[in-house]
């Protein structure tokens, strides 16, 4: 049961606003303290935290508009400058397969030994070229940038002229024929010297540049083999032509055989 009376109640509500009344200079500059760190908060009023606040708000905005200098926004122009990467090059990247670790130095190291080798090969053994003819037709048969082979389908002959050779030097050769039933004849010679400017049978000296002399003896019949050469009198820069040439019928297909043997 509350026994507390109603006069000690108002006697306590007396207490009550006496101590309001004589604290009422530190009751009111509390309410003025709230106010102030509410207004601070709600940002209405100037402080060290809206300052910053503010400061901090204005440099965010300015890094993201590119205004303001930062690293950030140092990095971002850098690489926005960087060049593209051309999307054919990634596309003939992406036909690349690599499926272990591979040392692309190793790999030319490798490549360097390997072409190494391979003129090693070459002028080891001689080059051979190949080819059917019609033995009625005349045109270039082989060039290679030192000489160019010309059939002569009207006489049946092989011809040459010499694309690039040092000044003054002299190339030799002959042909060796073997004709029907057991015919043999051969001729050799100094033939040219220096660079052509006619095509030369192989069939006698063919002195000067722009000579060209036909002996009919040489002319090439049905069932006959053919030998050709070409060798440079003295120079080692110049390679050394052997043409084989094998005519069955004079009116139908021959095969030439070119072998080049390198300096």
């Amino acid at each position: 049961m509350n026994t507390h009376s109603i006069n000690d109640d108002e006697s306590d509500i007396d207490a009550l606003e006496s101590l309001t009344t004589s604290h009422a200079s530190s009751i009111s500059s509390i309410n003025s303290n709230i106010t102030t760190i509410n207004n601070k908060l709600s940002g209405s009023s100037s402080s060290g935290l809206k300052t910053l606040t503010t400061t901090n708000l204005d440099g965010i905005n300015g890094i993201l508009n590119h205004t303001t200098t930062s690293n950030l926004k140092s990095f971002v122009d850098a690489n926005s400058a960087k060049i593209t990467y051309p999307s054919a090059d990634s596309t003939k990247l992406g036909l690349i397969g690599i499926t272990s670790s591979v040392n692309l130095n190793s790999l030319v190291t490798q490549s360097n030994a390997n072409v190494s080798d391979i003129t090693s090969l070459e002028n080891a053994y001689p080059r051979n070229t190949i080819l059917t003819w019609y033995a009625s037709q005349t045109g270039n048969i082989y060039t290679d940038g030192s000489v160019t082979l010309n059939w002569d389908g009207a006489n049946r002959q092989l011809r040459f002229s010499i694309l690039s050779i040092a000044s003054n030097q002299y190339v030799t050769g002959g042909v060796l024929i073997t004709k029907y039933p057991s015919n043999t004849i051969q001729i050799t010679n100094y033939l040219s010297v220096g660079v052509s400017t006619a095509f030369k049978y192989f069939t006698g000296s063919q002195v000067p540049a722009n000579s060209s002399y036909l002996n009919t003896t040489y002319n090439l019949p049905s069932y006959t083999r053919a030998i050709y050469w070409l060798q440079p009198f003295s120079l080692t820069s110049f390679p050394t032509y052997q043409i084989s040439v094998f005519v069955g019928s004079s009116f139908s297909y021959m095969r030439i055989h070119i072998k080049k043997y390198n300096n």
